[in-house]
């Protein structure tokens, strides 16, 4: 599609998804170039290198692994080309953290490595489509609404920010707390907001913001005397709560999110719980979710109420 839109679109489209601006220069033009010896009245000058790295899953890159190394061994492409720049098309609703590391990357590389969403993509466009003041051809207008409307199809614009967790002594307990606590290292995806209780078969009705994710805390007096030396109260008396109430062994570890409060304005709080309606293929009733599941918080929001709507 880029082939047959103007390039100086192409790189307004870039350069507003990414925040890159103006600094994506491909084409200039000169008045008066004043060279050794010589006053050319004018020249058009080129000179860039553009390379693209995408993926249609969320969380393609990890932290770890062949995805994150690749990354890094494609923009060696950089190395030596001032000009050139790295283009990284994800679906991911954010950035991952670990791309302000890159191992083994330069920092005037790694300034060159940009991070772009499909949707950021897709708001760029529209905002040039939409634009009633903006002269665009009429093949490049459709182009461009068309690729949207394949970002769409695909899924691709559409981004889980909340995690449903099964919940049934967790939702009692994030009432006292304003806390989830689990296991250590749990895995969540990147980009999530809310957290959500699956709970009495039905994902409750408070779907609290997730403040904060420590991955992993030793629950002892120690660190808890620590948290609130370093400022962190909340945390230490969460640990000390929890160790006194008996709920979590003394010297075990347990990753810990942070979340609004029940009555706090950051928890969205749905009309009514959104009841389970999941059946097996012999009709047996079956839990939404036994562990952890994704979705979107404005489905949340719509007023549904049973999960097969989710």
């Amino acid at each position: 599609m880029f082939e047959r839109v103007d390039l100086a679109l192409v790189q307004e489209l870039l350069g507003s998804a990414t925040g890159a601006g103006t600094e994506l220069t491909t084409v200039t033009f000169e008045n008066q170039v004043v060279n050794a010896g010589a006053v050319p009245d004018a020249r058009i000058s080129a000179r860039f290198v553009w390379w693209f790295e995408t993926k249609t899953t969320r969380g393609g890159y990890g932290a770890e692994g062949h995805d994150r190394d690749q990354l890094c061994q494609h923009s060696q492409q950089l190395q030596g080309v001032p000009e050139a720049w790295l283009f990284v098309l994800t679906p991911d609703p954010a950035r991952p953290v670990w791309f302000a590391d890159l191992d083994g990357v330069s920092d005037s590389v790694a300034s060159r490595v940009l991070w772009l969403s499909f949707r950021d993509l897709a708001e760029a466009i529209t905002a040039v489509t939409a634009d009633p003041a903006r002269i665009v051809a009429e093949q490049t207008r459709f182009l461009l609404s068309e690729l949207v409307a394949l970002y769409e199809a695909d899924g691709l614009l559409t981004n889980d920010d909340a995690v449903v967790v099964a919940a049934r002594s967790a939702w009692p307990e994030y009432q006292e707390t304003s806390a989830y606590v689990c296991q250590p290292d749990r895995s969540f995806r990147e980009g999530l907001a809310h957290l959500g209780f699956y709970a009495e078969g039905a994902i409750q009705p408070l779907v609290p913001r997730i403040r904060r994710h420590l991955p992993s805390i030793p629950f002892t007096r120690e660190e808890a005397g620590a948290r609130r030396a370093a400022g962190q109260e909340e945390i230490g008396e969460l640990i000390d709560r929890l160790l006194d109430d008996g709920s979590r062994n003394e010297g075990s570890s347990y990753g810990v999110l942070l979340l609004s409060g029940p009555g706090d304005e950051e928890t969205v709080v749905l009309s009514a719980p959104v009841q389970n309606d999941t059946v097996t293929g012999t009709g047996r009733n079956w839990a939404w979710t036994l562990g952890q599941r994704y979705t979107r918080l404005d489905r949340l929001k719509s007023g549904v109420t049973a999960t097969s709507q989710l």
